[in-house]
């Protein structure tokens, strides 16, 4: 009896609610619906696509680089504005993207740089973007151009560290929606001079024994540039001999004399060059035996 009772007038508000307040809840309805369809037309999306000579391998005298540039192009390719910030993903040396420049700015874009520009480095995670560059109306695009060089340290106090950076874009909407794109990286690096090629060993007869270690020029050695090479005792660390020489191929003659006793020694090659004050690394090593005559007088080295 309760529960009959109780349906009765459930029923009677349903009704009401259904005929006399269709207008009121149809008008619910349909607000729901266009909400759902603005959130979804005006979802927020963004795209960033980095173009220009920003990769290269950074090789100077003095205490600053020459400039290289690129462009970012950012595009809201979403249905609401778009307020963006900037940010810097960098691996590799610290110490090279503490010392290499990083300028931003809308306009012209080239190698050089405007008194406006934003300055910082790329060790900084989040760079300021441009002002004309801060907000992007739906379907807008902006072109930030971007210059990096190294400032205030040597081509030799830097040799052969590397860096790998990619600039991230985040679009927001207020603190809630964001949309997020990244470009794809590049590597900047500082020249050093590649190791000589591989050494080999000839043996050598005039009046006495010696040997002719000889090897190949680095590859990227500067053009028309002397290269010294050192022939390094690996295991002392000593230098036993020494040639300059601009040509593609050199070469050197180890004696007896040259050594200090008898025995097998271990001998690399290390090259350097002037123009830029960079060092290679040390060649694989051969290995060279010094022996002595009757009575120790005359010593004679042979390839081992």
């Amino acid at each position: 009896m309760t529960r009959r009772r109780l349906l009765g007038p459930i029923a009677a508000l349903v009704t009401l609610a259904v005929l006399g307040g269709s207008g009121a809840a149809v008008a619910g309805w349909s607000a729901d619906a266009a909400l759902t369809a603005t959130a979804a037309s005006a979802a927020p999306a963004t795209t960033i696509a980095q173009t220009g000579s920003l990769a290269t391998s950074y090789q100077y005298s003095g205490s600053s680089s020459g400039a290289v540039s690129g462009q970012l192009t950012i595009a809201n390719t979403g249905g609401t504005p778009l307020s963006y910030t900037l940010a810097s993903d960098v691996t590799g040396s610290s110490a090279l993207a503490q010392k290499t420049a990083l300028n931003l700015w809308t306009g012209t874009c080239s190698t050089t740089v405007p008194v406006s520009a934003i300055k910082t480095t790329l060790a900084d995670p989040a760079p300021a973007l441009p002002a004309t560059a801060r907000t992007l109306a739906p379907g807008a695009q902006v072109v930030v151009c971007v210059a990096t060089r190294i400032d205030g340290s040597t081509n030799a106090a830097l040799q052969g560290q590397s860096i790998t950076a990619a600039f991230r874009v985040i679009g927001a909407v207020g603190t809630s929606w964001t949309a997020t794109a990244t470009t794809t990286a590049v590597t900047q690096s500082v020249y050093q001079l590649a190791a000589a090629g591989a050494v080999t060993c000839t043996n050598v007869k005039v009046v006495f024994d010696f040997v002719r270690l000889s090897w190949a020029a680095p590859a990227n050695r500067p053009a028309r540039a002397d290269v010294t090479y050192e022939v390094v005792d690996t295991a002392s660390g000593t230098t036993v001999a020494t040639v300059k020489s601009s040509a593609g191929t050199a070469s050197v003659l180890v004696e007896g004399k040259d050594l200090d006793a008898n025995g097998v020694y271990s001998f690399a090659i290390r090259a350097k060059e002037a123009a830029y004050g960079t060092t290679a690394p040390l060649t694989a090593a051969v290995s060279v035996t010094r022996t002595s005559g009757p009575l120790g007088i005359i010593s004679a080295t042979e390839c081992s």
